[in-house]
């Protein structure tokens, strides 16, 4: 490398981001107000809505059989408690009003809340009927709402004891997503739960048990977290997300006008002419991008320092921060890798696009892509002495959050900065080659796939339709609310986005249904081999599940939660296997091993195209934690495709294997999961059964020749 014309270029491009003022205003302005910008919103919310609750006049109503000796509770209670006894239900104004339908009233907003008393006989018709309902629901394979002691399924503020038959029930009822009504309804039950405690109180002493509530247990809640603790968790856990924004934000002006600018004004192009070599061009811009993005950190982490150091912004009341020199630059440390891995990602976005505005179309789903593990840790249980130590991007966001709480894991930091600066490394290597390209420095460049379309070009599309799929995936499950029931989750899932994407791929580019989905029939031999593969499979996939709880443990409670949700109560047993097993392995089979391999048999190595589908497919099984597991099975379906040549191999592994852990858990069938002969055992009967597939393999027609260097 030159590095005089490198200065010289980089220079140059600096020179003319900072001539634009958009890239000046999202580079060093954005960052300048964005913070201070949080905490002023973070105190004007939290006093402006302590003022309303103090302003608002609570207008309820109360109905049902025992409405009467509700309004003597209340009334005992407010003698109790009387305004501003600091309970919190002194400070709010309570005012009943007659209306003839409190539901509509409440629907209208002329009441914040209302509450239904029942008597004993009624109440018990009502909790028959609730039960009743939720046993139809769980027939019908969906899970029962969540109840409480009124409406929404909310949990009470103070626990509710169970009802015994015959007692009567109050229930409140609000809007959740109405602040005002949910904190109107939460000081009646703290009202009504006072008065309930003085009556059963009263009760006592009239039968002799005198009882003085001053001499029973105190309980208090005491938080070991120091403000400065508990403020820099919550901080912690959104800087990294907030400076991948920023840095997409910012940088992507500087990548995109850099090369695919560049490309239409034809500047690149001359510029490539000269005597200057690529590699110099490439560092330059490089640099000039990755100034941008340290010009952003280092603006972010001052800016946190001055302001916690000068106060010059206050917080609000019970909140604080402790920025120590130490953490500052252990922070500035970790974000300095991240920014050199960012600015790469965005000059390889810049140097795949043959013009401005396909780069932009390339913008949002690399964001996405790399602003998904930053929020990880948001989630519950992920430590950093864990396998989200190497995830490039997570690790840092959870670093970050040890960092602000002060933790200071020394020996995983390293860890965290080694291998973000190897990603970053690596990915500016790929992005420099990009340029190297002679077809992607051209801006109309085109090639044969390009020019023909239909069957030849889906290789180069195919990963991209798997990207849309995985978020048609994720915004249909997690979002749309008629889909939360195993069974419509389950049609969208499968026959939706699995057997409806690949056929809209097939129709769009015009794809031999024979070929994309491999339908051809293995040897015989193959299918024994298969066979017996399943409880083997079976066995080792359990294994990769537990090494990988080693270094990225799961809480127990959230593996019983997915498996409650994952297999609903009350579905016949033929059923559930054709939901989970049949169904599954037809349409994962023809999506992942069909029409994805198919795509990629050309791009790759065979062996690299294996691990490729299967960390795809991996990925589709949204939950974290199983995302180990997923994958190797996957890879394993791919690998027997690729042998075989044909599907069906892989849909018999696959529906053989659903069905078996379906069967394990209604039978309440165990291995000895501590017991490492059984793993020995498992693991050599499923090499066995690879090695006899291999034997009889009729390879996947059209992969990709291995490059033999020739002989001089």
């Amino acid at each position: 490398m030159n590095w005089r014309i490198i200065r010289y270029l980089t220079g140059h491009e600096l020179r003319m981001l900072v001539r634009d003022r958009r890239s000046m205003m999202l580079s060093v302005v954005l960052p300048l107000v964005l913070i201070p910008l949080m905490f002023y919103v973070m105190k004007f919310i939290n006093e402006g809505q302590r003022q309303r609750v103090v302003d608002t006049v609570f207008r309820y109503a109360v109905t049902g059989s025992e409405a009467g000796s509700v309004r003597a509770l209340i009334a005992e209670a407010r003698k109790v408690r009387p305004a501003g006894g600091g309970s919190g239900t002194g400070e709010v104004k309570l005012e009943e009003v007659d209306l003839g339908d409190p539901a509509a009233s409440l629907q209208r907003q002329e009441i914040h809340f209302y509450i239904e008393a029942l008597s004993g006989a009624q109440a018990d018709a009502l909790e028959r009927e609730r039960k009743a309902e939720a046993e139809k629901k769980l027939r019908a394979g969906r899970k029962p709402a969540a109840t409480g002691d009124g409406a929404q399924g909310e949990k009470p503020a103070i626990p509710v004891p169970v009802r015994l038959a015959g007692v009567p029930l109050v229930q409140i009822y609000y809007h959740g997503d109405r602040n005002l009504s949910q904190v109107g309804a939460d000081h009646m039950r703290d009202l009504l739960w006072r008065g309930v405690l003085g009556r059963k109180n009263a009760l006592l002493e009239e039968h002799g048990f005198p009882y003085d509530p001053a001499s029973a247990i105190s309980v208090e809640d005491r938080n070991l977290a120091s403000p400065a603790q508990t403020t820099g968790a919550l901080i912690g856990k959104l800087l990294t997300p907030l400076l991948v924004m920023l840095i997409f934000t910012g940088g992507s002006i500087a990548a995109i006008d850099s090369v695919a600018g560049e490309k239409e004004r034809g500047s690149l192009e001359t510029l490539l002419t000269t005597a200057v070599k690529r590699t110099d061009v490439a560092a330059a811009k490089q640099l000039a991008i990755l100034a941008m993005a340290l010009t952003i950190t280092v603006v972010q982490v001052s800016e946190i320092v001055v302001l916690v150091t000068f106060k010059v912004f206050p917080l609000p009341e019970g909140m604080g921060i402790d920025v120590t020199p130490v953490t500052a630059a252990t922070m500035l440390s970790l974000f300095i890798p991240l920014a050199a891995f960012l600015s790469a990602v965005l000059l390889l976005v810049s140097a795949r696009a043959k013009s401005y505005k396909e780069a932009n179309l390339y913008f949002l789903p690399a964001l996405v892509a790399c602003l998904a593990p930053a929020f990880v840790a948001l989630l519950q249980g992920v430590r950093l002495r864990s396998a989200a130590a190497l995830v490039p991007v997570a690790n840092v966001s959870v670093a970050v959050r040890d960092v602000m709480v002060g933790k200071f894991d020394w020996p995983l930091l390293a860890v965290v900065f080694l291998t973000m600066a190897a990603v970053a490394a690596w990915t500016a290597r790929v992005s420099a080659r990009q340029l190297s390209d002679e077809r992607l420095v051209m801006a109309g460049g085109l090639d044969a796939a390009d020019l023909s379309g239909g069957a030849a070009l889906f290789p180069k599309r195919v990963l991209r339709w798997y990207l849309l799929l995985w978020v048609v995936f994720f915004v249909g499950v997690v979002n749309v609310p008629q889909l939360s029931s195993f069974r419509a989750q389950l049609v969208f899932v499968q026959l939706g986005v699995f057997l409806g994407g690949s056929l809209l791929m097939m129709r769009r580019y015009r794809l031999d249904v024979r070929e994309a989905w491999a339908l051809r029939l293995p040897k015989a031999s193959v299918w024994p081999a298969t066979l017996l593969m399943i409880p083997a499979a079976h066995v080792v996939a359990t294994g990769v599940f537990r090494l990988a709880s080693l270094v990225f443990p799961v809480p127990t409670q959230l593996l019983e939660q997915f498996s409650g949700e994952l297999v609903p109560q009350g579905v016949p047993f033929w059923q559930m296997l054709v939901f989970i097993a049949v169904l599954p392995g037809v349409c994962e089979e023809l999506a992942f091993r069909g029409t994805l391999l198919y795509g990629l048999r050309r791009r790759f190595h065979p062996a690299l195209v294996a691990v490729v589908a299967g960390v795809i497919f991996g990925l589709f099984h949204v939950d974290y934690f199983r995302i180990a597991q997923t994958s190797f099975l996957g890879v394993v379906l791919a690998g027997i495709a690729l042998l075989t040549g044909s599907i069906f191999p892989g849909m018999l592994l696959h529906i053989g294997n659903n069905a078996l852990a379906h069967l394990m858990d209604v039978k309440g069938w165990e291995f000895d999961q501590g017991d490492w002969r059984v793993y020995a055992a498992g693991t050599a009967v499923f090499a066995l059964c690879l090695l006899a597939i291999y034997r009889n393999r009729t390879p996947y027609p059209g992969l990709r020749a291995r490059q033999r260097p020739v002989k001089p």
